[in-house]
């Protein structure tokens, strides 16, 4: 990978600290703290707050982080975390009782918790992977996959030692036999190149705190088209179809914005977290 020029003008970071720990959390950049002030301006004159605001602001987020990931605009909701993303896929992947939900061992919870939930409420098995010491995780994966694995939920990297997941020859693996792959991605997202086509998964969540250089509270879920008929965990009007007219609002609606963006999170017209994010993406 290209090493970039240094970028330590761009943060107040004092001269005698020496700051290493982005995958703990990232220091916003001065340019994308004034982003975040701009937003919070809004806020404090709603009166210049319009009624296009509440879509305006996520759909330039939306196409910001579509960016990141290499896919469509449509195929990203926003969130405000990795494990609202993934609370998300575990109620909308398949999963039958007695299949199998693939983790690695001592994995980051955000993409635990949920599936272990998911497999008590249908009776389905986590089958959690230990790889030998210093080894690769991915054949240690690829061996777990089988005919009962309904779901592979996994990183691209160990977010305790930073280890690597081959997640092409493990999205190979769930298509052949037929289970779902959803991907944390928050510990690689923005440091990493990652191949959303070559990859192929149902799910990817990252919060945006990490390596997007982001603000926390914000992150995205990108949802492969054929979920896109599934069920959010919450009911915002934001979400529904037309909800841009707000003089039938309560027309009330049962169908959804296109694509992803059932998925959204409620409040998520929040200028301070949206154009931050903005910002710090769309810069080098």
């Amino acid at each position: 990978m290209p090493v970039i020029a240094n970028q330590r003008h761009r943060f107040d970071i004092p001269p005698h600290i020496h700051y290493l720990n982005s995958g703990y959390m990232t220091p916003l950049a001065r340019e994308v703290r004034a982003a975040m002030d701009a937003g919070a301006l809004l806020k404090s004159s709603p009166w210049s707050y319009r009624a296009a605001d509440f879509f305006t602001y996520p759909e330039a987020l939306r196409g910001r982080f579509a960016g990141v990931l290499g896919c469509a605009t449509d195929e990203v909701a926003i969130v405000p975390s990795a494990s609202y993303g993934l609370a998300i896929a575990a109620k909308n992947v398949p999963l039958a009782a007695r299949q199998d939900v693939v983790v690695l061992a001592e994995q980051f919870p955000s993409n635990v918790y949920a599936w272990r939930a998911r497999a008590r409420e249908v009776g389905a098995r986590i089958v959690t992977v230990h790889r030998e010491q210093n080894d690769d995780w991915t054949p240690a994966l690829l061996r777990a996959i089988g005919p009962d694995t309904g779901v592979v939920a996994v990183p691209h990297c160990h977010w305790a030692d930073g280890a690597m997941v081959d997640l092409v020859a493990v999205g190979a693996a769930c298509r052949r036999q037929g289970a779902a792959l959803v991907l944390d991605l928050t510990q690689s997202l923005g440091a990493m190149p990652f191949d959303i086509a070559a990859v192929q998964p149902d799910f990817v969540a990252a919060a945006a705190y990490k390596w997007l250089l982001g603000p926390y509270g914000c992150g995205l879920l990108y949802a492969a088209p054929w979920h896109h008929r599934g069920e959010p965990i919450e009911y915002t009007w934001l979400n529904r179809a037309q909800a841009d007219d707000f003089a039938r609002l309560v027309d009330y609606r049962d169908d959804y914005q296109f694509g992803a963006r059932r998925f959204d999170m409620g409040e998520k017209s929040n200028p301070p977290l949206l154009m931050a994010a903005s910002d710090s993406i769309s810069r080098p």
